[in-house]
């Protein structure tokens, strides 16, 4: 909603007025969700904000966004968020026998073809100097 040689903080406020009149003039919230959760898509685009001052501006992200998700929760058009999830504890992956002999074959495979690309790079600096020496005898074309 900037036009030019507008100041930031005029536009943040008026941002919010904005939101905050469409939100009064919205009766039924339940096509703003999508998928359990309210789509910030949809109202910035109803609102006539950009989305993202919805990130941005900290009046509507940091108060009116909130308020709004907490009055819709309260209202039972959006479902309560956990307040303190449940921590998952991660187990260690169980390592067998045949774990450790496939870890073993990769790491022989890796070092083989470790000493094979070491190998090559001795042949390739060999045969770059061949090339060399053909194009400077004028044995091969440039």
């Amino acid at each position: 909603m900037s036009s030019a040689g507008s100041n930031g903080i005029l536009d943040g406020r008026a941002n919010a007025e904005c939101f905050l009149e469409w939100q009064k003039t919205v009766v039924d919230f339940k096509p703003f969700i999508h998928q359990g959760v309210l789509s910030v898509q949809r109202v910035a685009r109803e609102s006539g904000l950009n989305r993202n001052v919805f990130y941005t501006n900290p009046e509507i992200r940091d108060v009116l966004l909130p308020n709004l998700l907490h009055r819709l929760e309260k209202d039972g058009v959006l479902k309560q968020r956990v307040a303190n999830p449940v921590e998952v504890a991660m187990r260690e992956p169980k390592r067998s026998g045949i774990g450790d002999a496939r870890i073993k074959q990769i790491q022989e495979e890796n070092e083989a073809l470790k000493a094979e690309v070491s190998e090559l790079r001795k042949q390739l600096g060999r045969f770059q100097g061949m090339d060399e020496v053909l194009h400077t005898t004028g044995r091969l074309p440039w």
